[in-house]
């Protein structure tokens, strides 16, 4: 609430006083018109924030939702792609497997050793790993003709 201070409320009264009782009534009717009209206003302000409130809270709603959807489809691709790599390495050393179970073992490989430098590091395979994968690098460069291997 608020409150008056002692002048104010004697200036009230002696206003009040040199009205007539009509005129108080008058007074009394607009200020409760004025009150009236100011809750009004002040409802329709809280109703305006509450629908905006609400619009906002379903557009966040959809905004989530949309996110998560796209989430579980990133989750799905990378499971799929995930599954693919581990089918693809399976599938490699079922290969080399098979490759080293044919050969007779490290002993007698059933395809020529290659030796890679890498970098100062070397690495050692078969041909046939390296034919694997037809569309990989290596394979290129082996099947191609160009590549001469060194004789070391």
């Amino acid at each position: 609430g608020f409150c008056l201070n002692r002048r104010l409320l004697v200036s009230f009264l002696c206003f009040i006083e040199k009205m007539n009782l009509s005129d108080v009534g008058k007074a009394v009717d607009k200020a409760v018109s004025m009150m009236s009209s100011l809750w009004s206003e002040l409802e329709a302000r809280e109703k305006r924030i509450t629908e905006t409130e609400l619009r906002q809270a379903q557009i966040d709603t959809i905004h989530e939702a949309k996110l998560k959807e796209q989430e579980q489809k990133l989750i799905a691709k990378f499971n799929e792609k995930e599954t693919e790599f581990n089918n693809m390495i399976r599938r490699h050393q079922h290969e080399f497997a098979k490759s080293a179970t044919r050969g007779g073992g490290d002993d007698a490989p059933s395809s020529p050793v290659i030796r890679l430098n890498v970098g100062g590091t070397v690495f050692t395979t078969t041909k046939s790993t390296l034919m694997m994968s037809p569309d990989s690098f290596f394979s290129g460069m082996v099947s191609s003709g160009v590549w001469e291997p060194d004789t070391e």
